[in-house]
């Protein structure tokens, strides 16, 4: 058995993490862990967080054994409490560490079969490497991001740009996980930087997060209804030329308009949720599906 734990978010951001293999530890070490592991209830993947999970720690935990894997991703909210005692015996072995670093996927053990499923959706440069503020909502990037989507295009995170997440409507966040949890952060965080500099059409941009998302290995159903959420309920645009006359010179203007449509409510967005959990549609699709989808 394996276990892969980090914990990010609270009001000091600090990202913590460790892995363990069972197998490496001293026998009484590991039957503990084997102990809190049978008592954490933790049989299932699952993504749970509350409204206000960005403002508590959020933990991830990752379960390998026996060729089967379990993810959990949740906040201290929504943390089952039978899963308590594991979160504290993995908590004190976790060291600090760099955000994102749960997420090399051969660090993860991905099956290669997912790998080569991720690589067809383009490719990252570089890591996120980034600096949390104080208030535990925003972070700095310390170093360039760039994600290199299917047709070669590139999508530049530059060092310095502040992300939040908030390219990402909030009411999703308490159902399928906050925006820098697991494999979303490298999608959430050039997502975040194109609705911020808002320099291509916003259709194109949400596309982008979609490919992203499967470019970091996050599953068909999520990344689709992901899509679904920014393309219907996230940041829209349009750019307008403004001409003018300067020293006799004409100028012309770019201005960009905001369009963002109103947020959707918790009810909403689980509604959307469920609807993609029980539809199979193609990811073409999305952009003409109506609101509330199968409306």
């Amino acid at each position: 058995m394996q276990i892969t734990f980090t914990q990010s978010g609270g009001f000091v951001g600090a990202v913590r993490g460790c892995r363990i293999d069972a197998a490496t530890l001293p026998a009484d070490e590991r039957r503990r862990l084997e102990e809190l592991v049978a008592g954490s209830g933790l049989d299932a993947s699952l993504e749970l967080f509350s409204e206000t999970g960005r403002d508590r720690r959020q933990y991830e935990i990752r379960i390998d054994r026996g060729g089967a894997a379990v993810r959990v991703c949740c906040d201290d909210a929504c943390l089952p409490e039978p899963a308590r005692p594991l979160v504290r015996f993995l908590a004190e072995r976790a060291t600090p560490r760099p955000p994102g670093w749960e997420a090399d996927q051969a660090e993860q053990g991905l099956q290669p079969a997912v790998a080569a499923d991720a690589a067809a959706w383009g490719r990252f440069e570089g890591q996120v490497v980034a600096r949390w503020h104080d208030d535990g909502r925003e972070m700095t990037l310390v170093e360039p991001f760039v994600y290199r989507d299917p047709r070669a295009v590139r999508w530049e995170a530059p060092a310095g740009a502040v992300v939040n997440g908030a390219s990402i409507p909030r009411a999703f966040w308490s159902v399928i996980g906050g925006p820098f949890s697991g494999r979303f952060r490298n999608a959430s965080v050039v997502h975040d930087v194109a609705c911020v500099e808002r320099s291509r059409p916003w259709e194109d941009v949400h596309q982008m997060f979609y490919e992203a998302c499967r470019c970091g290995g996050v599953a068909a159903v999520t990344a689709k209804t992901m899509y679904y959420a920014v393309f219907h309920y996230g940041p829209r645009w349009r750019v307008e030329e403004r001409r003018t006359i300067v020293a006799g010179a004409a100028v012309v203007e770019r201005v960009v308009r905001d369009d963002t449509p109103p947020p959707p409510s918790a009810a909403e967005a689980a509604a959307v949720v469920q609807w993609f959990a029980t539809h199979d549609v193609t990811a073409e699709a999305i952009p003409t599906l109506p609101v509330p989808p199968g409306g």
